[in-house]
């Protein structure tokens, strides 16, 4: 029977992210896994085709995202394996293109689980990551517009290994060293091999509260599917609040199943103007589709 269960396990192959605009990332991630490359590895490279790409600053991730209020750009990004529960993580790193990697680097090859600011950009360096002034130096977020509460979040299962990961810029104008949910395990992701992974997008300062990125996990343990994981979540948040907020999740637990919880109504792609989703727009693809899907989640109840 263990065999059996094991065989099954290493066929599932499944790769989900959020939002519209996480296609991109989601399919690089695809080749990386078909290649045989590893779900944390995976995870790096898709979030990496984001997170350098310019274009993608509306979406509030990466080197074109929005500044701070005092013009400077601020990135937070996690990764985690849920094998061994490994975790690094960065905040208001300033100066470099890739905080995922820097992330993960954190996670291989530091003795602390995270770091911030100053301390990130030391640590950086010293593991070889180039520091671009560029990105460092004080500007302003000129007439962009922004949606408030965007993070790409990307969950990576590859057989009996399941991976997450998260990267973004934070939201415009934020107080200088605000970090929100995106990079605290339990809150922004959480993965664990015997439930398996989820990532969240939204009101940072609200949703870590909650920490409900590891209460879905507990759920996936508990038998629950991820569909109905995040809806109970997101019910219980909403019982303990009396005013509205936005927050999307995305679940994976290692049958393979997939699933997504949110309170959103209505979602215009900032990336394609006349792009309007009623709901929570998320990219999915599975061993079995020949590419990667747009579906989307309509507001729970």
């Amino acid at each position: 029977m263990y065999l059996r269960d094991q065989l099954t396990h290493e066929m599932h192959k499944v790769i989900i992210g959020t939002w519209s605009f996480s296609y991109e990332a989601v399919t690089t991630a695809r080749n990386a896994l078909l290649l045989s490359q590893s779900s944390i590895h995976s995870i790096e490279k898709g979030v990496n085709s984001i997170e350098e790409n310019m274009n993608y600053g509306p979406c509030i991730v990466g080197i074109g995202g929005p500044r701070n209020s005092h013009g400077f750009l601020e990135m937070d990004a996690a990764v985690m394996n849920g094998r061994h529960l490994q975790f690094g993580a960065v905040t208001a790193l300033k100066g470099f293109s890739k905080p995922i990697s820097v992330a993960r680097s954190v996670m291989e090859h530091c003795t602390h689980s995270m770091l911030t600011a100053e301390g990130a950009r030391i640590f950086a360096e010293k593991e070889g990551f180039t520091f671009k002034p560029e990105l460092a130096s004080e500007a302003n977020n000129g007439e962009m517009q922004h949606q408030s509460h965007d993070t790409l979040g990307l969950i990576v299962l590859d057989g009996d290994d399941i991976s997450c990961g998260v990267s973004t810029s934070g939201m415009p104008n934020k107080h200088p060293g605000r970090v929100g949910d995106s990079a605290l395990p339990g809150n922004g992701l959480y993965a664990d091999v015997t439930g398996g992974a989820a990532c969240c997008s939204g009101d940072g300062d609200f949703i870590l509260k909650f920490c409900p990125a590891f209460h879905v996990v507990q759920l996936l343990k508990q038998g629950k599917e991820p569909k109905e994981a995040c809806k109970i979540v997101i019910s219980d948040m909403k019982n303990r609040s009396s005013d509205y907020f936005e927050i999307s999740i995305i679940a994976v637990n290692m049958k393979g199943e997939y699933g997504t919880g949110t309170t959103v109504e209505s979602w215009k792609d900032p990336l394609e103007k006349d792009k309007t989703y009623n709901g929570f727009p998320y990219v999915v693809w599975t061993s079995g589709m020949d590419e990667p899907v747009c579906l989307c989640q309509e507001t729970s109840t």
